[in-house]
């Protein structure tokens, strides 16, 4: 049985239940108990997610996966305090996505499968914001051989069926729609 580990946002914490239900006889699929809330911060995190060769590893680390699928970008993209500009720059976003494959790579070695997951829509975000991180997502997983899941196209299909009254997370729908592609990816990989 492979391990999968699944990085991301609350929209990760949402469709992980599901994705851990429909590969739960072939595959251990887990990911880390809080929301990897911006690249940035998933990237920091991951030395307190996984083991490292060093004394101050986790004790708690998660098991070294095969399989990492992960998304990030909301809370990228997101003008939170209305200062007219995104929490991560475009420059900043594509370093933290090169960084984190980088170290996903130290950590997990070379082999590890890794399938980068575009951002959802929201149903406030200007539509241009999403298009231009995903496609900076999209060049940073070519030039790295990655695999792109494109979760952005597959919810934005039906905004008021997928998308919550919050406006950002996902609906019962959107959230089956989401489990069911991420689970088709990682089954290409088992």
């Amino acid at each position: 049985m492979k391990n999968v580990l699944l990085l991301g946002d609350s929209i990760r914490l949402l469709y992980q239940p599901l994705v851990q239900a429909r590969l739960r006889d072939r595959a251990a699929v887990y990911g880390p108990a809080e929301n990897g809330r911006w690249s940035g911060y998933t990237l920091n995190s991951l030395r307190f997610w996984l083991p490292m060769d060093s004394p101050w590893s986790p004790a708690d680390a998660l098991p070294i996966p095969d399989i990492v699928h992960w998304n990030n970008g909301i809370w990228d993209m997101g003008d939170d305090y209305g200062l007219g500009r995104p929490f991560t720059s475009p420059y900043e976003y594509v370093s933290a996505l090169e960084r984190t494959i980088t170290v996903l790579r130290k950590l997990c070695g070379e082999k590890v499968a890794i399938i980068m997951a575009t951002t959802t829509p929201t149903a406030d975000t200007d539509p241009s914001a999403p298009h231009e991180y995903n496609e900076l997502l999209k060049q940073v997983a070519a030039r790295n051989g990655i695999e792109v899941n494109d979760l952005f196209t597959a919810i934005a299909s039906d905004i008021p069926a997928n998308i919550s009254p919050d406006r950002i997370h996902l609906t019962e729908s959107g959230t089956a729609i989401a489990a069911a592609q991420v689970t088709a990816c990682i089954e290409r990989y088992l």
